[in-house]
């Protein structure tokens, strides 16, 4: 069957190739025709099954619907529509990808064709920084073309804007609607705006798009810790004479033991609100030239308060112990207080872009284009955020996961110590005890004093581009085009971190502090999408009050009293800093890279048994040169909590060392595309490439990371590597695609991946200097960490290192199908529905506790879209699955997040070609995040983010 190019489809790849990259918009848009602009739904199948068809490349494409109208509320959402992404949310919306199971860091993200700065720590970029309104189109370019930017190993991925010029005439759009959580029971609303239009003979073309976004949600969580310090699993050993600690008196004998360090049953109170727009000037003087002038911004203010109540443990104080056939803690009982923590995650960002573009057709056979861009991200939230955490009298704690629920069941109970031997060990003692009643709310009246401290994060990311394009259009029957050209371009990423340096100090000096700081509350429908019974009891803080009360010199003073310290003590240490914030040297760091690359590419046009071939090949060099800037903080003293077991009292010097570290490095970077058209409906596919992926920023930083408050058990320490090399791989993929109508088809591919270099963590026991260690004489020290007479401290260090090897295989397949040549209504039913099988060389080895190597994000996913569009009725259900996959370290014990699926729901009424209303439904399954750790009965992280719902009206002139 032979299907010819419509109209609309020729105008279609037109219009969206347009928009981009230079090289790529001379390899893929050839035909000049009428502009027509995509609206509707079965329209934009139509663009993607054009676009995919038409590529020299395997790629695959997200078409808005019309102008403002991208298939989902959230850029990233949309995206994992396509075969092999998937994406991790943050707050129930979309904030990172990952493609063929290749996490976030490893896909590089365009805007334009430039790279757009993010408020990301690491590579990562955000999506939720941009509203999906002001995006026209999405390529996620699955194979490389040396004419693209290096550093996605997964994909680069192109997110594309509206150009007045590409429309062509006035076009105005209006739209508006409310966002209902179902957890919160509050109502936001959202509404956008463009309007575009040509002046002087179309040869000036002027472009404005606004929107804004509210969102007040609420998020239910269970929570194994609040920092990355604290979340995690730590060991214990048990000798013989401890196993009647053992509910069995026995557990699994003597040994090594797991048990998680703290649980917490937190509750999300989120206001967000992202405003964003773009600006799009364009003048073509004369017919060979036309210069585009574009920026973008977007604001996105989070302001999160997160209030918890949760255990730590103490390892002295745990008994009644159940462990699993790996020497997993599933269920203890704890001497211990009940704590209570609020806490904030603010998050005010901003994101620009500015850049201009000049494309100049020089001659008949040559043509360029110049471009230069300044993307900034910046996140100001040092100093604005807050931890404070009060504790109660000791109770019985008691935290049990064998109920088969979806996370641990933590209870309190009231006791009364015996003094006779209760539990029958030989020893009377406080396990002696007899068991009382369990305790339902917090109590107000009995919170003393304990963690507390002001800080936050700043982030500012800042990329300066410029690079140059050619094409020379050969001459010629088997050499159709040569592409070549250069960029040069600058990132300076820097992250000042902020804390109060006194966090700790009522933590080893408590008092009492007043009710009315406390507010008791039952927080209603808590963990309502989660199998279990969960504990909805929680204190709110005033936080204001509390750290007011802490700083009186009255209450000062009675520390000095109830602790007994002799008058003046406590104000002499606290004051005059308090809880104001300092630079948290040792997290702070500033990362310069410069890169350097050039490319050269050709197009080879032939026939094969009648059948016409395109082969893109070519070559990059790209040159990487990086400064690091990091802070070390020695440790002058270290003494034994006078109050708290197992912790340990850090004074830490004033004076920071700036640690600066270089390094540089090259690769050549070769690419071939080629295209079959077997048929002019069948193509076939093969690709070779060799891709990068620079490490993570993160990782680059010299200097070495404690926790703010050290214990004897946590004597850790996570540092970078500045002289880490990039990830390289070799990748190969083939594709057979079917496009059996303008809207169907039927595509399956292969590829593989074989990447060297890749960076794995290592734990070795490196000794700290420390002046003052006398007051360690005597401390209990059975893993020989505390060396006195030499005054060294021993921790375990954690470092990234390039060691190893690795390869990923992986399958796609996508399906398209509108069933017009059935009878009305059924004619307007269509589905799309793709597969994603992916697997490596390296599962990850639980038995392995060092130089463990997973791929982040490395697993299957499966997508249906079920629709209807008859140009009144437009409706459209997703489902999304996608299964188990690893999600990062944390030092050197992994994370995993189990299978998660979600359905979501739009519909929408034509009026008429104008006017539109809609409902939409998100996440309608109420489903619900959950993470483990080495093993399955390792609980970590439970998210219940709730339903969303939406429903609004939009017009167009």
């Amino acid at each position: 069957m032979f299907i010819k190019k419509t109209k609309v489809a020729a105008a279609v790849i037109t219009v969206l190739s347009a928009l981009n990259t230079a090289p790529l918009l001379a390899e893929e848009a050839k035909e000049n025709v009428e502009v027509i602009t995509v609206t509707g739904l079965k329209n934009s199948l139509v663009a993607v099954a054009a676009l995919k068809k038409d590529s020299n490349f395997i790629k695959d494409s997200i078409v808005s619907e019309d102008i403002g109208k991208f298939p989902d509320s959230n850029v990233a959402e949309s995206l994992q529509r396509i075969s092999g992404v998937s994406i991790d949310r943050n707050g129930g919306e979309g904030q990172k990808v990952t493609v063929r199971g290749f996490g976030p860091e490893f896909n590089t993200v365009l805007l334009n064709g430039r790279r757009m700065a993010s408020d990301s720590p690491g590579r990562a970029f955000h999506f939720d920084l941009l509203s999906s309104e002001l995006i026209g189109a999405a390529d996620v370019f699955k194979t490389s073309s040396v004419a693209l930017q290096e550093g996605g190993i997964g994909s680069t991925i192109n997110l594309k804007t509206q150009k007045p010029l590409d429309i062509g005439k006035f076009k105005a759009v209006a739209s508006a609607k409310g966002m209902y959580e179902d957890k919160s029971s509050e109502l936001s609303p959202n509404i956008f705006g463009f309007v575009s239009n040509t002046f002087a003979d179309d040869t000036i073309g002027l472009l404005l798009s606004v929107s804004h976004q509210e969102r007040v949600s609420t998020q239910d969580s269970i929570l194994t810790g609040t920092t990355p310090e604290s979340g995690r699993w730590d060991t214990q050993n048990y000798t013989g004479s401890d196993l009647w600690k053992f509910r069995d008196n026995q557990g699994n004998g003597a040994g090594k033991y797991t048990y998680q360090r703290q649980y917490n049953y937190a509750r999300s109170l989120e206001d967000r609100s992202r405003t964003g727009a773009t600006g799009v000037f364009q003048y073509t003087p004369n017919e060979n030239m036309v210069l585009t002038i574009d920026g973008l911004y977007s604001k996105l203010d989070v302001e999160s308060t997160i209030n918890d109540r949760f255990s730590h443990r103490s390892p002295p104080a745990i008994h009644n112990l159940v462990a699993d056939e790996n020497n997993v803690i599933t269920s203890y009982d704890m001497i211990e207080s009940p704590m209570y923590v609020q806490f904030s995650n603010n998050r005010p960002s901003t994101a620009k872009q500015f850049g201009a573009k000049l494309e100049w057709e020089l001659s008949d056979n040559l043509s360029a284009v110049f471009d230069v861009s300044k993307s900034t991200a910046e996140m100001k939230a040092g100093g604005k955020d807050y931890y404070v955490v009060s504790r109660a009298s000791d109770h019985i704690l008691r935290v049990d996961n064998t109920q088969g629920g979806d996370a641990p069941i933590m209870q309190v109970f009231k006791f009364t110590p015996n003094s006779t031997d209760t539990n029958q060990d030989g020893n009377i003692d406080s396990f002696d005890y007899t068991l009382g009643s369990e305790v339902l709310a917090a109590d107000p009246n009995d919170q003393r004093s304990w963690f507390g401290k002001r800080k936050g994060e700043n982030f500012k990311d800042d990329i300066t581009e410029l690079k140059a394009d050619f094409t020379w259009f050969v001459d010629s029957e088997f050499i159709t085009e040569v592409t070549f050209g250069a960029i040069t371009s600058t990132q300076e990423k820097s992250k000042y971190d902020t804390t109060s340096p006194n966090a700790g100090f009522y933590l080893n000096g408590r008092v009492d502090l007043p009710a009315d700081i406390f507010t008791p509350v039952n927080r209603s429908g808590f963990l309502s999408g989660a199998q279990g019974d969960f504990r909805s009891d929680a204190l709110y803080f005033n936080q204001e009050a509390w750290f007011e009360y802490l700083e009186r010199p009255e209450t000062l003073a009675q520390r000095d009293t109830e602790n007994g310290l002799a008058p003046g003590t406590s104000a002499s240490d606290f004051l005059p800093g308090g809880y104001n914030v300092v630079q948290d040297s040792p997290r702070s760091y500033n990362i310069e890279e410069d890169i350097v690359s050039a490319y050269v590419n050709g197009t080879f046009e032939m026939e094969v048994a009648d059948m016409p071939l395109v082969i893109n090949a070519g070559v990059r060099y790209t040159e990487t040169k990086l400064d690091s800037l990091g802070y070390a903080q020695a440790f002058v003293e270290v003494k034994p909590s006078p109050s708290v077991t197992d912790s340990l009292v850090v004074q830490r010097s004033s004076e920071v060392t700036p640690l600066i570290a270089s390094s540089d490095y090259s690769e050549f970077l070769p690419s071939m595309n080629a295209r079959l058209d077997i048929t002019d409906n069948f193509v076939a596919r093969v690709a070779y490439s060799k891709t990068l992926t620079r490490p993570e920023m993160t990782m680059l930083n010299p200097a070495a990371v404690t926790a703010q408050e050290i214990r004897y058990t946590g004597l850790e320490a996570t540092a970078g590597n500045p002289d880490l090399e990039p990830f390289v791989a070799d990748n190969f993929d083939l594709s057979l695609e079917w496009y059996y109508s303008e809207t169907g088809f039927l595509t399956a591919g292969f590829f593989r991946k074989d990447i060297n270099g890749f960076i794995v963590s290592g734990v070795e026991r490196e000794g700290l200097t420390i002046p003052k260690l006398d007051a360690l004489i005597g401390y209990p020290d059975p893993d020989n960490k505390i060396d006195v007479a030499n005054n060294t401290l021993f921790l375990d260090v954690t470092r990234p290192r390039n060691l190893e090897e690795t390869s990923v295989d992986g399958v796609e397949i996508a399906f398209q199908q509108v069933f017009d040549m059935l009878p009305a209504p059924f004619n307007a039913i269509g589905v799309s529905a793709n597969l994603t099988y992916v697997d490596s060389d390296h599962d990850f080895d639980v038995t392995k506790t060092d130089n463990n190597l997973a791929l982040p994000g490395l697993g299957d996913s499966k997508n249906i879209v079920l629709f209807y569009d008859d140009e009144t009725i437009e409706a459209r259900i997703a489902y999304n699955k996608r299964s188990k996959f690893f999600s990062r370290f944390q030092g050197i014990e992994p994370w995993f997040t189990e299978e998660y699926d979600q359905i979501d729901v739009r519909v929408a009424y034509n009026f008429n070609e104008t006017t539109q209303v809609f409902i939409e439904g998100t996440n309608l399954t109420d489903s619900v995040v959950k993470q483990h750790g080495r093993y399955e009965s390792q609980f970590l992280q439970l998210d219940d983010t709730g339903r969303r719902y939406a429903f609004g009206v939009r017009t167009s002139f």
